[in-house]
């Protein structure tokens, strides 16, 4: 999360009226609008401080303990006022004494970043005078210039040029939100797409993994698959696909693999594939009279013969339509195969099973795929040749 961003106000001229060396607490008085605008600051979530310089403490006119009593009646009237400052920071000397702290040094407003920490150049600083906005430029903050106190008099300065211009803190409070909300929502996309590419990445690196566990551990059972399938099909068998969701496209698209042909280059006769999951005539009607248990095996028992192959696929495992038809297929005396994940009664139940090592049905599904794919190139080289060698 960023840090909190924070506004730097001058004082005179700026929240309060403008007295020529305020040496009388019974002098402050607010500027219209400065509390209303300095609520809608707080509201926004925003820190408030002010830093002020004070010569008249150098000039010998007030001294700290005078400079107390101003600042305690100054914090009376905003607390008043539902307002409540993080911080007050003020220079006490003269402009010909060279310190390190008077406005347009950056001295009192770095010391406050650290110690509330901060950031200077995410901040808005408001002020009358020359020296807060040229404060504001030194550090890379936002700057506005309100046209009170001595305000409207340097707004007509060409090199002063803040970012803004305003009448008082009530107008600048509504420039600040529009900020703060524009880059709020700029923050709220730029989190998304982080978290987004971390996810998409996350997804993608666990994908391999379990296809880098297929390639140590489940080699064999893919071949031996497209074994069973080519030697099925090169004496006059076929293949029944049958699985549910994402598993019943599967069927489909390997169904449309074995029929036409995986890659254009190579180029063979179709072979005889059915996926049991597109006629929906029938499977509707026979959901609807009998249930849909029992919607594959229905299928298997008229359409499979001795030899045909089953193809199973199931990412759970426990489906209980695929575990039906699996049943019907082997009292046919047909070879079944299922694809599942990790676990479920169809990695008994098959004469092959082929188990994805994963309980995420995303990441299963896509294995599937993938396997499916490397069957369907096997099987044709089984039975047309491999041109590769």
């Amino acid at each position: 999360m960023p840090k909190r961003r924070f506004v730097v106000l001058d004082r005179d001229g700026t929240i309060i009226v403008e007295r020529n060396y305020l040496s009388d607490p019974g002098e402050v008085k607010l500027l219209p609008g400065s509390a209303a605008g300095l609520r809608s600051m707080h509201e926004l979530g925003l820190g408030l401080i002010v830093i002020t310089n004070q010569s008249a403490i150098g000039r010998g006119i007030i001294n700290k303990d005078k400079l107390d009593l101003i600042h305690k009646r100054f914090y009376e009237l905003l607390e008043r006022e539902g307002v409540f400052l993080d911080g007050m920071y003020f220079c006490p000397h003269l402009p010909e004494d060279g310190c390190e702290c008077r406005k347009p040094s950056p001295a009192l407003l770095i010391s406050a970043a650290q110690g509330l920490n901060f950031d200077p150049s995410q901040c808005f600083v408001i002020g009358d005078k020359v020296c807060d906005i040229e404060l504001g430029r030194r550090v890379g903050a936002t700057t506005i210039l309100v046209r009170t106190g001595y305000g409207e008099q340097f707004e007509k300065e060409e090199n002063l040029q803040p970012d803004f211009i305003v009448n008082d803190l009530k107008e600048a409070a509504e420039v600040i939100k529009e900020i703060v909300e524009k880059d709020k929502r700029g923050f709220q996309i730029e989190s998304e797409i982080k978290w987004s590419y971390d996810r998409a990445r996350i997804h993608l690196l666990e994908s391999a993994n379990i296809k880098r566990k297929i390639v140590e551990n489940g080699l064999e059972k893919i071949v031996e698959a497209a074994s069973m399938i080519a030697s099925s099909l090169q004496t006059g068998g076929k293949i029944l696909l049958c699985g549910n969701g994402g598993s019943a496209a599967d069927c489909q698209h390997m169904a449309a693999e074995f029929v036409n042909r995986l890659s254009k280059d190579f180029k063979r006769p179709g072979l005889k594939a059915i996926a049991l999951t597109t006629d929906t005539s029938f499977l509707t009607a026979y959901g609807n009279d009998f249930g849909f248990d029992g919607v594959f095996a229905r299928q298997v028992e008229t359409l499979g013969s001795p030899g045909d192959i089953l193809i199973g696929i199931s990412t759970s495992g426990h489906s209980k339509n695929i575990i039906k038809a699996i049943e019907s297929a082997q009292s046919l005396k047909m070879k079944t195969i299922a694809f599942t994940g990790s676990d479920g009664q169809l990695t008994k139940m098959a004469h092959l099973s082929i188990s994805m090592p994963s309980t995420n049905t995303q990441h299963i599904q896509e294995c599937h795929l993938a396997v499916e794919h490397i069957i369907c190139d096997l099987v044709e080289r089984f039975i047309f040749g491999n041109e590769d060698q």
